[in-house]
């Protein structure tokens, strides 16, 4: 319970600022512009490209004219783009899919890069979460 009334101050100040960004969120114009322009595949409900998102996960990870923080504010676009575009929102939800497992393998090879893979896992198996 401590805990709870600790984290929930927190909670506020993410909630909050992201109630706000949906009134700014992108127009579906500008949403698959900027898919398109960002290498995403089109998605349609009958024809998913699955193995095309994963492809683009795969580009992400090693494309070095893309920064993980550039990869963060897109996949804060894809976020807003996939509630305010209801024709295309399974095509943000898998282009974040895919840059997300872009940024978690950045992190990955960072972690063995640095030795951290052990300390890593060590403090899991602690609960230190």
């Amino acid at each position: 319970m401590k805990k709870a009334r600790l984290l929930l101050p927190l909670l506020l100040q993410l909630v909050l600022p992201m109630t706000a960004q949906i009134e700014d969120a992108p127009k579906p114009a500008q949403c698959r512009a900027d898919a398109d322009a960002w290498g995403v595949p089109k998605w349609t409900v009958f024809n998913p490209n699955e193995n095309q998102f994963a492809g683009l996960a795969g580009v992400m990870i090693h494309n070095q004219a893309v920064f993980a923080q550039t990869l963060e504010a897109r996949n804060a676009e894809f976020g807003q783009c996939e509630r305010t575009d209801n024709v295309q929102s399974g095509r943000y939800a898998q282009a974040a899919r895919a840059y997300a497992i872009a940024e978690l393998a950045r992190m990955g090879d960072f972690m063995e890069r640095h030795s951290l893979t052990g300390q890593f896992y060590q403090e899991d198996e602690q609960g230190k979460r």
